[in-house]
């Protein structure tokens, strides 16, 4: 992943029934499974409600982290 001529390594870790989003070993966010889809947490902030996919809850979490591939 980029952002500004740098590169960052994202990783996914399932832990305690939701997928933990990490940059570079620090944890930025996570995705958790609801009734309608997935959810998709920044820091403390609800980025995104009823994801259809696991993917695209994780695209916003980096573009709210302002990460793009």
């Amino acid at each position: 992943m980029r952002k500004k001529n740098q590169n960052f390594s994202v990783d996914l870790v399932e832990q305690d029934q939701q997928l933990q989003v990490l940059v570079d070993g620090e944890m930025i966010g996570y995705i958790e499974k609801s009734a309608r889809g997935f959810n998709g947490v920044f820091g403390k902030q609800t980025v995104i409600n009823q994801a259809k996919s696991q993917d695209q809850a994780l695209q916003e979490i980096l573009a709210s982290y302002n990460l793009y591939a």
